[in-house]
């Protein structure tokens, strides 16, 4: 019994310093999403190239979470809401007749989350949904599943049957010749016989009690927000209307009085007197009098309800206020924001909840650089106590495509959807990291270099580092020559590391994300950094993903040089030195003529100015390639990321 005693104390002051929130979310065909996991935090930023899926993301929590109308009508989803390959794969089923109609199975969309660190109230509310021996998780799950009455082998037969007949009518060499993709379209998807349910813990036959979900709430900010109409109270589900009407009637009571005597006002205004008289003399015209009744009009002011008052009012900004039209989209969308997060922010308010998911999806909307780095330096407050700590009824997740928002959020906290062999992977930009001395070197050095610029590695499906400004000035060049696409066509990220850092990105590769990575390093050849790229290259060997490339001479431009010592190499190298040299790279031009270009005196000529150089190199072979030479190595490095196509011969 002490013991007993001991464990409920000490639960109830470990309570104290919790707070819920969803710490994991595993998705099962929905969308694109077709078995997916991630781990969340009370904080989380999630960030990633477009289509990844940041959206859906927020949209499967919502069907579990949220009590906005417009998600309940969700909740009965449509066949675009299942993963495709899904779909894709049960047609292919169905018209393998080999298969056994009753091993087929119809796809099922699950969403499961799980719920942790409640405190003594919250777990009042999540109690039924434990799922855990030791009572510390609970788990919500959304299905949307054939209503148990469905009789699978019964339609399955019947779409064979259909398909069957159809070759019958057309003949079967017509049928053979429709393409595979034409087939699988004639197959009916029976979406009617579909249902949702929301049930909690590990059992799935118990349903979430309606009562307790509601105490769980999602508010989401979607990226295509219109601000303007929920700026104003016009409507019940405006945002304005529900944050004013989240109070007591009797909080707006005192309005009703400043009505009072607007009857007498109306009676006694000559324009209302004068348009009843006309009313009454038409009435008379055209109806009848009679003993219990006349054709005398009257206009009567009906005391107005609070939810009345409130329809009236919209919001302004600023000394020389006006209306929402009239305001830019950024200064609304920094209203709505203002706007939404008052209308969670205060816990004791009537309609608080035991804890509430906030989906921020694009807060950099319409706001130019300085508003988006000052609202990204105060994202994190909007979960905290005025003591500094976090709040325990509210979790905020924000998706961004900004760099100036995402590099101000702790990279501890943000997580990156990505492309790993051809499935969405969330992956930490942190993870993976220890906590040994080197490690958290390698930390702080990606935390003030994983800057603006650099974060669009996350954005990318291939990354190449380079050693300095002069290879990330020509390697987008080089790498059009060379497959016919841009950089940007091919979703690849440039990333300068400025020397010696590659390993600290190179960290982020091993842990996991990204699927082809190029690195181009010097030999340096005759300095202390000799053995570098070799032993660079030995680390990250057995690391599929990473691919090292060495320059055959010392430096990248000597490289570049050799390639290009004759032919229209070298007149390309030899007009671009002139306009970096104009007299030294004159004379030395003047004293090649017909001979190859030395090296070494070309490469003395440049090694100071080689960021000039490779500018107007880069110039030059943007206008005219043909002829320029890439050195092997780098046309090599570009082939693992970009594999050439194979040539088909004519009879192919």
């Amino acid at each position: 019994m002490f013991e007993r005693a001991n464990e409920y104390s000490l639960a109830f002051l470990l309570s104290k310093y919790l707070r819920m929130y969803v710490s994991k979310l595993e998705i099962e065909n929905y969308r694109n999403f077709k078995e997916f996991s991630i781990d969340l935090k009370p904080l989380t930023q999630i960030m990633g190239e477009n289509n990844i899926g940041k959206s859906n993301l927020l949209d499967s929590l919502g069907l579990i979470f949220s009590q906005e109308v417009s998600f309940f009508k969700r909740r009965t989803l449509e066949i675009s809401d299942f993963n495709y390959d899904s779909i894709i794969a049960l047609k292919k089923e169905i018209i393998d007749t080999s298969i056994v109609a009753d091993k087929i199975s119809y796809p099922t969309i699950k969403i499961k989350a799980t719920l942790t660190d409640f405190d003594e109230k919250q777990e009042a509310v999540v109690t039924e949904w434990t799922s855990n021996d030791e009572f510390t998780e609970a788990t919500l799950t959304y299905s949307f599943a054939p209503i148990s009455s469905f009789n699978s082998v019964e339609e399955i037969e019947l779409q064979r049957k259909f398909l069957k007949e159809y070759e019958e009518e057309i003949g079967s060499d017509a049928y053979m010749k429709i393409p595979e993709s034409e087939i699988l379209n004639l197959l009916n998807f029976p979406i009617s016989k579909y249902h949702y349910r929301i049930y909690g813990g590990n059992q799935n036959e118990t349903l979430a009690n309606t009562y307790h979900l509601n105490q769980l709430k999602f508010e989401l900010l979607d990226a295509l927000r219109d601000a303007k109409t929920e700026l104003s109270a016009s409507r019940n589900s405006g945002l304005l209307f529900r944050v004013l009407n989240a109070n007591e009637e009797t909080d707006y009571q005192d309005l009703k009085k400043q009505l009072v005597g607007l009857q007498k006002a109306i009676e006694d205004n000559k324009a209302i007197s004068g348009i009843k008289t006309r009313i009454s003399e038409q009435l008379d015209k055209i109806s009848l009098s009679t003993e219990n009744s006349n054709n005398i009009v009257d206009l009567i002011f009906a005391l107005p309800n609070v939810d009345d008052l409130l329809r009236k009012l919209s919001l302004i900004y600023n000394d020389n206020p006006i209306k929402i039209e009239r305001n830019g989209t950024g200064r609304n969308n920094l209203l709505f924001i203002s706007l939404m997060l008052s209308f969670i922010e205060d816990p004791k308010r009537l309609q608080s909840t035991y804890f509430r998911i906030v989906g921020l999806e694009e807060p950099e909307a319409h706001l130019h650089a300085n508003l988006q780095n000052h609202l990204a330096q105060n994202l994190e407050t909007l979960i905290k106590n005025g003591d500094g700590k976090y709040r325990k009824d509210i979790q905020l997740i924000i998706t961004s495509h900004s760099n100036h928002i995402t590099t101000k959020i702790d990279f501890e906290n943000t997580v990156v959807l990505h492309y790993k062999e051809n499935k969405v992977q969330p992956h930490y930009i942190l993870e993976g990291f220890g906590n040994t001395a080197e490690e958290k070197k390698q930390i702080s050095y990606l935390k003030k270099y994983l800057d603006s610029e650099n974060i669009n590695l996350f954005y990318s499906r291939k990354v190449v580092l380079v050693e300095g400004i002069s290879e990330k000035l020509l390697f987008p060049v080089f790498y059009k020559i060379h497959t016919k696409e841009t950089i940007e066509q091919s979703s690849c990220a440039v990333i300068n590391v400025n020397g010696l850092a590659f390993k600290n990105f190179l960290g982020i590769i091993k842990n996991g994300f990204h699927s082809k990575c190029l690195v181009l390093t010097d030999r340096d050849t005759g300095t202390a950094s000799e053995n570098r790229g070799e032993a660079l290259r030995e680390v990250y060997k057995s690391v599929p993903e990473i691919e090292v490339k060495i320059t055959t001479l010392s430096t990248f431009e000597k490289d570049l040089i050799a390639a290009n010592s004759t032919e229209k190499g070298k007149a390309i190298l030899c007009s671009v030195i002139k306009i970096v040299r104009p007299i030294a790279g004159k004379a030395l031009v003047e004293g090649i003529a017909e001979n190859p270009i030395d090296i070494e005196s070309f490469f003395a000529l440049i090694e100071g100015y080689k960021s000039e150089f490779a500018l107007q190199l880069a110039l030059h072979i943007n206008n005219d390639n043909i002829g320029f030479k890439i050195p092997e190595y780098i046309t090599e490095g570009i082939d693992t990321i970009h594999p050439p196509k194979p040539i088909l011969n004519a009879s192919s």
